[in-house]
């Protein structure tokens, strides 16, 4: 009777010293936890800002390197498409890039800056 209570409590601690084991190996214990960074392309911003057109182009593939050359320097940027005419009928030149207003001197730093 004595020997069979022992074999039990042991059996009991063996099982509990796996369980331990277990919960160690699989990494459910709570550690210290990696800080999320914060997703760069999904910033808030003040919806309420106004944006400004610091360049004009017709050509997509300038007003794309320009808009890398902005985004370098951590500056918000768009590009975008203006429309087919202007009020007066007269064409316009097709692109624009908008940044913020609170951005528009760095923007026409970087931009001057540029090699023509």
């Amino acid at each position: 009777m004595i020997r069979t209570l022992l074999y039990g409590i042991l059996l009991g601690i063996l099982g509990y010293a796996l369980f331990l084991w277990r919960k160690v190996a699989g990494g459910s214990f709570p550690g210290p936890r990696p800080v999320p960074k914060a997703n760069q392309k999904y910033r808030l911003r003040n919806t309420r800002e106004l944006w400004v057109q610091v360049y004009e182009t017709a050509s997509t593939d300038d007003a794309y390197l320009i808009q890398a050359r902005i985004q370098e320097q951590d500056v918000e940027c768009l590009v975008y498409e203006q429309g087919k005419r202007d009020i007066s009928g007269n064409p316009l030149k097709g692109i624009g890039i908008l940044v913020p207003k609170s951005a528009v001197p760095l923007a026409q730093r970087i931009i001057s800056q540029l090699p023509v």
